[in-house]
């Protein structure tokens, strides 16, 4: 430790201070003060003023806590200067009107240098994560060049973001790092830089930019260009990036028309996806995308019902796209995995994707096919009471307080498996003939029943409905 206080000697490093920082009486130092944190580890390092500054390991953290007063003079939105000197640390304040640029530049420089090789290193499974510590650049830095934080720079957190890069619980990554390690998972090492560096071009462009580094990328890895596909229709390109995307590319192209469908505009999506598929045949997620737009296109000769089963299945389909498909994710993770059918149609009704649909799909559709969407749209979710099963028909009631009469419904499976006395929360849909159960329902135990009508308000909290399912049911007379 001696020989690395050694090298800090003069070094000095800065911090935005915040109110709850100087309420608490220390320092946030996951980041800017990332090397102070770790000399200060254990006993602490000497403070000018007398006392110790020790690293403070708590969540969020760590963080550096001094003796009481140490940061008196600290007012919320100060810089926070603090420089080893003879071993000790110097808290005071500093103005940023002025500071050697071209310092801050070199550091920013070297930490992109540095998280490029970490992005390396970690995708041909040499490091665990994929960027850098900050600490250690610091140190390499100082090891380098001992002038480089001999006078007040920028916080390290915002002037490295500020250079399009990302920081990351004391790490440094490119931007579009995988953070997550698991989600690159099986991916080979060529296959996790070309994602990565290809999210890079994507979410940093600069007008004038070259785009054709990154559709090359895509276009090599069939599987990195469908996350990049998924990614795009979740976060939809700016119309500066779309402009220079090459569209003489089929990778290109594919993320134009994902961009358009997420921003709800399947029409033009999907001229795009012929254009790629035109250029490219068998281009895989393009295939796919024109086979759903196409069945959009339903035989007139079909009667409405067996178009409405149709609908449906489109409509699922819709929902468990990209842009949505995390409205049934964060509903699942409040519920329970096996319960996730019955709460794909949750999502689908009480974030009115089925409107949604409507305006994105609507120029494919019939009179007949939107007039039925817009009833659905109307159609609230219920608790109904099995009153009788005979053959394929479940005879149902409205469990609630003055709930409609008895409705019939024909369906096989539920037919199989619902008893008299049981209570289902579903909603009937018209098929332009009668109601059915097109979703899945949830089964309620009788004990519940209050309990779930209770959450049936207008409009219904769909996570509500979800935790309901992971709840276990409240003692009997408790509140």
């Amino acid at each position: 430790m001696s020989e690395v206080l050694t090298l800090c000697e003069g070094a000095v490093l800065t911090h935005l201070a915040t109110r709850a920082e100087l309420a608490a009486g220390r320092l946030a130092a996951a980041d800017d003060l990332r090397l102070w944190a770790r000399l200060a580890d254990g006993e602490g390092l000497p403070l000018a003023g007398g006392g110790r500054v020790r690293t403070v390991a708590e969540e969020g953290g760590p963080f550096l806590a001094g003796p009481a007063g140490w940061l008196a003079d600290v007012a919320a939105e100060d810089v926070v200067a603090l420089r080893l000197r003879d071993g000790r640390l110097e808290p005071s304040t500093v103005k940023l009107d002025s500071f050697p640029a071209d310092r801050a530049m070199l550091v920013a420089q070297e930490f992109g240098e540095r998280a490029l090789d970490a992005l390396r290193s970690f995708a041909e499974g040499i490091e665990p994560s994929p960027g850098v510590p900050i600490d250690a650049v610091v140190l390499e830095l100082l090891a380098r060049a001992p002038e480089t934080f001999a006078d007040p720079l920028p916080p390290l957190a915002p002037l490295l973001r500020g250079a399009s890069l990302e920081v990351r619980g004391g790490r440094v990554g490119v931007v579009g790092t995988p953070w997550d390690t698991g989600s690159v998972a099986g991916l080979s090492p060529l296959d996790i830089m070309r994602l990565t560096l290809s999210r890079s071009a994507l979410r940093t462009y600069d007008e004038g930019a070259d785009l054709s580094k990154a559709v090359t990328y895509l276009s090599r890895s069939p599987e990195v260009l469908e996350r990049i596909a998924d990614e795009v229709e979740r976060e939809p390109l700016s119309p500066r990036v779309l402009e220079a995307l090459p569209r003489t590319e089929p990778a290109a192209l594919l993320l134009a028309a994902r961009s358009a469908e997420g921003e709800g505009r399947s029409f033009e999506a999907a001229g795009l996806v012929g254009e790629a598929l035109s250029l490219a045949p068998g281009l895989a997620p393009a295939e796919r995308d024109a086979a759903e737009y196409a069945a959009c296109r339903t035989d007139p000769g079909d009667p409405l019902p067996a178009r409405a089963e149709h609908l449906f299945r489109r409509l699922v389909a819709y929902g468990d796209r990209p842009a949505r498909r995390r409205l049934v994710d964060d509903l699942v993770a409040l519920s329970v995995r096996v319960a996730e059918p019955a709460l794909a149609d949750l999502a689908l009704f009480e974030n009115d994707v089925v409107g949604e649909f409507l305006d994105a799909r609507g120029v494919w559709l019939r009179d007949d096919e939107v007039e039925l969407l817009e009833s659905w749209r109307r159609t609230p979710l219920r608790l109904w009471e099995v009153l009788g099963v005979e053959g394929e028909e479940v005879t149902l009631r409205d469990a609630g307080p003055g709930g409609d009469g008895p409705v019939t419904v024909t369906d096989e499976l539920l037919s199989r498996q619902a008893v008299p006395g049981d209570l289902m929360l579903t909603r009937l849909l018209g098929d332009g003939r009668g109601p059915r159960v097109f979703g899945h329902p949830f089964k309620v135990a009788p004990e519940r029943r209050e309990e779930m009508l209770a959450l049936l308000t207008d409009p219904v909290d769909p996570y509500a409905v979800a935790a309901f399912f992971r709840r276990a049911p409240r003692p009997p007379g408790a509140p």
